[in-house]
């Protein structure tokens, strides 16, 4: 008798990796590579917006992240703060919203730009962001108009400003919003790929 039933996995993928400390080791114009205290190095890639806030190479920094997983591997993403973590999977929960396209609202818009125009249901604001068609903005505000309460005003006004990612370890950075002046901005963080051992 052969066994056709697919099994699920009876966990939260998304806090399989919560998040993740280490070591800038270089940049592009869309990536970065993050070496982990345990030698394990991954290739980052984010938006510019958030690279441009990134520390020194050689310097310290502290992801919260979301584990993605697929048919064909795993993507792990990470925030500047908890409250855009959550925020990144509000938007993911619409319906058409991926991952990437939620990544790129995050990286166009502040965190209470975004909440505000759902709120309000003023899907123009979330046209402007490439990617965004009408449909889908139309659908983000409908599905999520209801569910953006307990984060009202605690996403912060500059949505990626600031002066780059938290020291690792800093308990005041996770606790922080997505504000212009926050100094615990971190790099949207995707497509976990060994590098080193």
């Amino acid at each position: 008798m052969r066994w056709r039933r697919r099994l699920r996995p009876c966990w939260d993928a998304a806090d399989v990796i919560r998040r993740i400390k280490g070591v800038l080791a270089g940049r592009t114009s869309e990536s970065a590579e993050v070496l982990t205290p345990s030698g394990l190095s991954y290739e980052v890639r984010m938006s510019l917006r958030t690279i441009e806030q990134l520390p020194s190479d050689g310097e310290a920094a502290e992801f919260d992240t979301v584990l993605v997983t697929r048919d064909d591997g795993m993507d792990l993403y990470g925030f500047g703060s908890g409250a855009e973590r959550e925020l990144f999977l509000r938007l993911r929960s619409a319906s058409g919203v991926g991952p990437r396209l939620a990544l790129a609202i995050l990286g166009a818009l502040s965190g209470n730009r975004i909440i505000g125009a759902i709120r309000e249901r003023d899907f123009r604001v979330l046209q402007t962001v490439s990617g965004v068609g009408k449909k889908t903005a139309e659908r983000i505000v409908v599905e999520l108009a209801d569910k953006l309460d307990d984060l009202a005003g605690g996403a912060g006004g500059g949505g990626g400003g600031g002066g780059g990612p938290a020291p690792a370890g800093g308990a005041a950075a996770r606790a922080s919003s997505l504000s212009a002046s926050s100094t615990t901005m971190r790099s949207a963080v995707f497509f976990p790929t060994p590098l080193t051992v």
